[in-house]
C-alpha cells in the first residue's frame, strides 16, 4: 500500500476504533489447534469457482496513492472481480477469494471473515481473503483518517455492494461444486527480468510464479490459482479509471485460455517488488505488455501440472501476540502504551494445505527478503509454499531488522518494529510444526 511518507501524522492519528476491531483473545493452546487438523487419506476432492463483478459507480474515489486526495473516479479501464474457489474433500472444506482492492481494512475483513464462516459453515482457519492490491480498486471502504487518505471518503453504501458480492461469489462456488482433480507446478524464474526491487537498486524480487489447477471430471479445467509478487502499480496516479491492474490483465488472459475456467491471482511477498517495466508508454500498453508474458508463463506451468485424482485438505489456526508497536509521528516515537491503543497487539493466523502444497496467508506487506526467508523455512519442511499477503485484513510492511533502520518507506510503514519480520517468520513456523506432529499422531 503506497502511501506518502508526509502523511505520518495520519498513519499515528487514525482512532483507535479503527484498528483494534481485530480479536484480541488469547492465543489458542497446541493441542486444541492440533484438534482443527483433519488429517486422513487422500479422498476425491470436490471443487467449484465463482466470478462476480465489484466495479463500483464511477465516481466513487479510487484506492491506491495517496496524493489523489480522494479524488473521484472517472472512468472503467476494466471491471473489477472477486474470484473465489472453494475446494473440500469429504472433511475439510476450504474457501480462497481474491478480490481486485487495494487491501481489506481490518474491520472490513473481521466482519467478511466472521460472516463467511457464520453464514456458509467453514471454519476461519479455511477462509483465504486476498486482495490483489491493485492500486486503482474501490476507495471508499476504508473508515478514519488513514485509510480515507488513501481510500478516499467512506462510503457505507460501496461498502455493502462489495460485501455482498464477495459473499455471493462464496456462496456460487461452493454451490459449483463437483468432482476434481488437481495439481501443482512451479517456476522459480518464471518472471526472471520483468521485476524490480523498487525500495534496494539492485535488491531481491521474487521471479517465481506457482500454479495450482482444479480440473473438472471431463479434463476441463474449471480454477486456477496463481501465486506471484509484484506490486501491481502499473496504472499511475493520474489515471483515475477503475482498474485491476496486471492481476486482472493476467487473469483475463488465463480465463480466455481455458473457457469457462476462474483464474485467482494471489499476491505474495509484493511489499518492495514491482514490475520493470514503469517507464514510457501509457498505463494500457505496460499492463498488457506485462499481463501477456506473465500469462504466458502461467499457461506453460498449467500444461506441466502433474494431476493427481484424490488429495488431502487440512486448515488450522490461533490468535498469535504481536510485537509491541512502534509507530512515529515524523521523527518523535510514540510511547508503547499510546501504540497499543491505535494498533492491534494481536493477530489471527491461519494455514492451510492439501497434500504437501501450504496455502500462507498474511495480512502483511512482506518484502522480497522476508518472503524468500520464510519460503526457504517452509519448504526445509518437505512443503511448497505459496505465501498469500494482503489477506484477512492489513497490518502494515514487514521488512527485515537490517532494512528497518534504512528510512525507507517501507521501513517508516513498518508499524510493529524490528522484529515483526523474525515474530511472523517463528509463529507461521510453530503453526506449521504443529501440523507435522499431528500428521505423525
Amino acid at each position: 500500500m503506497r502511501l506518502a511518507v508526509t502523511w505520518g501524522i495520519a498513519v499515528v492519528l487514525s482512532g483507535c476504533g479503527f484498528f483494534h476491531s481485530i480479536t484480541t483473545t488469547p492465543s489458542t493452546p497446541q493441542e486444541a489447534i492440533k484438534r482443527q487438523i483433519h488429517q486422513g487419506p487422500p479422498a476425491v476432492l470436490k471443487a467449484g469457482a465463482a466470478r462476480v463483478e465489484i466495479t463500483p459507480p464511477v465516481g466513487v474515489p479510487l484506492a491506491g496513492y495517496s496524493k489523489r486526495r480522494g479524488k473521484p473516479s472517472t472512468g472503467i479501464r476494466d471491471p473489477l472481480y472477486v474470484r473465489a474457489a472453494a475446494l473440500s474433500d469429504g472433511e475439510d472444506t476450504v474457501l480462497i477469494l481474491s478480490a481486485d482492492l487495494l487491501a481489506f481494512p481490518q474491520p472490513v475483513a473481521e466482519e467478511l471473515l466472521t460472516r463467511l464462516s457464520r453464514e456458509l459453515g467453514v471454519p476461519r482457519s479455511a477462509i483465504v481473503l486476498a486482495a490483489t492490491h491493485t492500486h486503482n480498486g474501490s476507495g471508499g471502504i476504508g473508515h478514519g483518517l488513514l485509510f480515507e487518505q488513501v481510500f478516499g471518503a467512506y462510503n457505507r453504501r460501496t461498502l455493502e455492494g462489495i460485501e455482498e458480492r464477495i459473499l455471493w461469489a462464496a456462496r456460487q462456488a461452493i454451490k459449483n461444486s463437483s468432482p476434481a482433480r488437481w495439481g501443482m507446478a512451479s517456476d522459480p524464474a518464471a518472471l526472471q527480468g520483468l521485476l524490480e526491487n523498487r525500495a534496494v537498486p539492485d535488491g531481491p524480487a521474487d521471479p517465481a510464479v506457482g500454479v495450482l489447477v482444479l480440473e473438472g471430471g471431463k479434463g476441463d479445467i474449471q480454477a486456477v490459482l496463481i501465486s506471484a509478487a509484484a506490486h501491481p502499480t502499473l496504472m499511475d496516479s493520474q489515471d483515475l479509471r477503475f482498474s485491476a491492474d496486471f492481476p486482472g490483465e493476467i487473469c483475463r488472459r488465463v480465463e480466455e485460455s481455458y473457457p469457462g475456467s476462474v483464474c485467482l491471482f494471489l499476491n505474495g511477498a509484493a511489499g518492495d517488488a514491482r514490475p520493470r517495466d514503469v517507464i514510457g508508454d501509457s498505463p494500457d500498453q505496460r499492463i498488457e505488455r506485462f499481463g501477456r508474458a506473465a500469462a504466458e508463463s502461467v499457461t506453460g506451468l498449467v500444461s506441466r501440472a502433474r494431476i493427481q485424482e484424490r488429495g488431502d485438505l487440512a486448515a488450522w489456526g490461533a490468535v498469535f501476540s504481536l510485537p509491541a508497536p512502534q509507530l512515529r509521528l515524523g521523527p518523535i516515537p510514540i510511547h508503547p502504551q499510546i501504540g497499543r491503543m491505535m494498533r492491534p497487539t494481536h493477530a489471527f493466523l491461519n494455514l492451510i494445505t492439501l497434500d504437501d502444497v501450504l496455502l500462507v496467508p498474511l495480512s502483511a506487506e512482506m518484502t522480497a527478503e522476508v518472503g524468500a526467508e520464510l519460503k526457504r523455512k517452509l519448504a526445509d519442511r518437505s512443503l511448497t509454499p505459496l505465501l498469500v499477503g494482503y489477506a484477512n485484513g492489513y497490518l502494515g510492511y514487514v521488512v527485515t531488522a537490517q532494512r528497518y533502520g534504512s528510512g525507507s518507506y517501507e521501513a517508516w510503514m513498518t508499524w510493529y518494529g524490528p522484529g515483526m519480520a523474525q515474530t511472523l517468520i517463528r509463529q507461521i513456523e510453530e503453526l506449521a510444526v504443529l501440523g507435522s506432529e499431528k500428521e505423525g499422531v
